[in-house]
């Protein structure tokens, strides 16, 4: 991805604010993406040039969780809610926003990652964490056979609707 300096991206939306010419206009003037010049503009109109730097900022779980929220039961579109709170990629925002749908409000408490589990002493590691009991073995089994039985019985009725239709 190629990166502006600030200056071009200040002129950029400048020119795209003081309504001569459209939105396509401007990209192809400055060979860049409508998008581009959309984000560029909104986002220098609500809070300055300051927001165009592209410097990646970190928030809080409050405000990512305020952010979603307001798409999420609000109905405000991802860039809109991006521009009003100074989100200068509204990528970013699409982030928080499958994290929240995947796991609810407890996507953004941070965990921290360089927590290494001790492994217990009595265990050797040669041998395996969690051997299977008989009746798990069983149900493996099964589960293998039925798998098996379903995939078959998947290709016999392609292998049967594509000779249906080379008939005809």
């Amino acid at each position: 991805m190629a990166k502006f300096s600030l200056k071009f991206k200040q002129e950029v939306a400048e020119k795209y604010l003081e309504d001569e010419l459209s939105l396509k206009s401007v990209a192809r003037m400055y060979n860049i993406s409508p998008c581009t010049v959309r984000k560029w503009a909104y986002a220098y109109r609500e809070h300055g040039i300051g927001i165009l730097t592209g410097k990646k900022g970190r928030y809080s779980v409050d405000l990512k969780l305020t952010v979603v929220k307001e798409v999420v039961d609000d109905g405000f579109s991802v860039r809109e809610t991006a521009v009003a709170h100074g989100i200068p990629a509204f990528g970013t925002v699409c982030t928080w926003l499958e994290k929240y749908r995947k796991y609810g409000e407890d996507a953004f408490i941070q965990k921290n990652k360089k927590i290494i589990p001790v492994p217990d002493e009595n265990v050797n590691p040669a041998t395996p964490r969690s051997a299977l009991t008989e009746n798990e073995r069983e149900e493996l089994e099964l589960l293998r056979v039925e798998n098996a039985y379903l995939k078959k019985l998947k290709a016999l009725v392609q292998e049967k609707t594509c000779s249906a239709l080379k008939k005809k």
